[in-house]
């Protein structure tokens, strides 16, 4: 009897015991994975190196940079899931809240004057400026705190837009060169954005201005040369100062289903909109008119007859927008409806503009 324990006993232990032994085995596991990976990356390191001298990149700039470079796994996690393309447009919408319209009055407070003044050199209204400073980095006060070169080092490694971000490694390089910031001042988002107007490093070397005329270009301090660059953006992509962005719409009964057309069923619209297809047909506001969209009160659209087309919100919520041309350049900035149509009420409510 005491014997039939003891085996009962000695099943229950080996029971019990088996996954312990399982798990240090995929400890151990993780563990080999974890060097082969690190050993692969500092190898790509050692490649690129090469490559970068080669484009011209000094040698005492990439000896002060890449040494310092880690892996930054959560950099590929928050690459594959980016809000502006999982959320709804209900949920993305939350971001024009109270707090961020009354911090972009707040900036406007405090330096409208310039901000104004510089928007207008640029042809750009201000308060698109200012409401892509309050999605991007709430206006400079959310932390962008993050190794740059670690953030798309890691991206370029991990090869799902491996090239892309190859390419702005180089250019992050580049201005580190050229000497418009110190390796220490290239702190990023964990999309490898820089300050707080979340520049990517090319568009920096493209766009960024120094505004102020002070010999660097400093993108992480609010001031002129953040408010130009970031007009010069917008009017790099063809912005007009004589239109807004567009505006909410309410649709007639089944428009969801009945108004959405392919590109190609509308106007031919203007070169910066042409690669956005999948905001579908571009009509003259006089034909939405006719087809029953009206503004979001009920009443008549607009009389200027401008090109517009029709973003339908999330489905059933019976929501549209009709956007201009100057949505597009938003969407240059980056290339999400829900991101371009948050900048665009952000800015509407920023300087109380009631359609």
């Amino acid at each position: 009897m005491r014997l039939t324990h003891i085996k009962n006993l000695a099943v229950l232990l080996g029971t019990l015991l088996l996954p312990l032994t399982l798990s240090a085995q995929d400890t151990d596991e993780q563990a080999t994975g974890d060097e082969q990976n690190e050993a692969a990356f500092q190898s790509w390191l050692t490649e690129f190196r090469e490559d970068a001298l080669a484009r011209g990149i000094s040698a005492s700039t990439l000896d002060s940079v890449l040494p310092t470079i880690r892996q930054q796994r959560q950099a590929v996690q928050a690459d594959r899931s980016q809000a502006e393309f999982v959320n709804t447009y209900e949920r993305y919408l939350r971001r024009v809240n109270a707090s961020r319209i009354e911090a972009g009055k707040d900036l406007m407070a405090e330096h409208g004057d310039m901000i104004r003044e510089v928007s207008a050199g640029y042809g750009v209204q201000h308060r698109f400026v200012v409401a892509i400073l309050g999605l991007e980095s709430n206006y400079g006060s959310f932390p962008i705190t993050e190794p740059l070169f670690s953030v798309i080092a890691t991206l370029a490694f991990d090869g799902r837009r491996g090239e892309m971000f190859r390419n702005e490694l180089y250019a992050a390089l580049e201005i580190v060169d050229k000497g418009y910031a110190t390796p220490e001042m290239m702190k990023s988002s964990w999309a490898g954005a820089l300050g707080i107007v979340q520049f990517t490093p090319s568009s920096f070397l493209r766009l960024a201005v120094d505004h102020d005329g002070d010999g660097r270009i400093d993108l992480w301090t609010m001031g002129p040369d953040v408010i130009a660059s970031v007009a010069n953006y917008l009017s790099s992509t063809g912005w007009r100062d004589d239109q807004t962005w567009g505006r909410e719409v309410s649709l007639p009964s089944g428009g969801e289903q009945s108004l959405p057309a392919p590109q190609s069923a509308g106007m031919t619209p203007e070169a910066q909109c042409r690669s956005f297809q999948s905001m579908g047909a571009w009509r003259p506001l006089n034909d939405w008119q006719q087809l029953g969209v009206r503004r979001a009160d009920g009443s008549d659209l607009p009389t200027r007859n401008l090109p517009a087309a029709l973003l339908i919100g999330d489905e059933g919520d019976d929501k549209g927008y009709l956007v201009y041309r100057n949505f597009c350049s938003i969407m240059r900035y980056n290339p999400a409806f829900r991101y371009a149509l948050s900048v665009s009420l952000l800015a509407d409510a920023i300087d109380d503009i009631r359609d």
